[in-house]
């Protein structure tokens, strides 16, 4: 399985539930957006554009991989009518092994953030979150976005963000880590 198919199968397991096509893609901006922000990388090689719903994988790509998943038996894809356009949802199919994701604890880490920072948020709400990201904010309706990298975290950046302090409550905790196993159990 290629990296860009693992990381959208470990969001869609982390969500524990289908979804529709476009919080997957934003939801998938998000993730990437905050890995580069991090660590100076995308979890999945994605280039991406501000198309003309906010920010979207260059030539569609996050689409074109759910359809080839879609294909492979990896996910499921629905086709129903919302207020009369096409809508697209997408689950994981329930026979597919979740826990053979080549996907490192690191990763499902960095997925569960963001499932648990914006998961919840309905599609107007996750669009404009994506649409709120540097990126987007130095660009105009059809450049290509440029991630960056922070230079540094700063204590209020940490102290704002759930994240960085669960994560600071598990360094001083030891005893209530999570293992790789947890985390993929959780999500099947």
């Amino acid at each position: 399985m290629s990296r860009p198919a693992a990381v959208l199968a470990g969001i869609l397991c982390a969500l524990k539930h289908g979804e529709y096509r476009t919080k997957i893609v934003k939801l998938t901006y998000l993730l990437d957006e905050a890995n580069f922000r991090l660590r100076g990388e995308t979890m999945t090689g994605f280039e991406y554009v501000w198309d003309n719903y906010g920010p979207n994988a260059e030539g569609n790509a996050i689409v074109a991989e759910m359809d080839k998943m879609t294909d492979q038996g990896v996910l499921t894809m629905h086709t129903h009518s919302i207020m009369g356009n096409a809508a697209y949802r997408y689950e994981i199919n329930p026979k597919y092994p979740v826990r053979g994701l080549p996907l490192s604890k690191d990763d499902w880490v960095s997925i569960c953030e963001v499932i648990h920072k914006y998961g919840r948020l309905n599609r107007e709400r996750i669009v404009a979150k994506s649409k709120n990201t540097r990126p987007m904010c130095n660009a105009q309706q059809g450049d290509d976005l440029v991630f960056t990298q922070d230079p540094i975290i700063t204590r209020e950046d940490i102290s704002t963000d759930p994240f960085w302090q669960d994560t600071l409550e598990a360094m001083n905790n030891p005893g209530k880590t999570v293992s790789l196993e947890d985390l993929q159990t959780s999500c099947a």
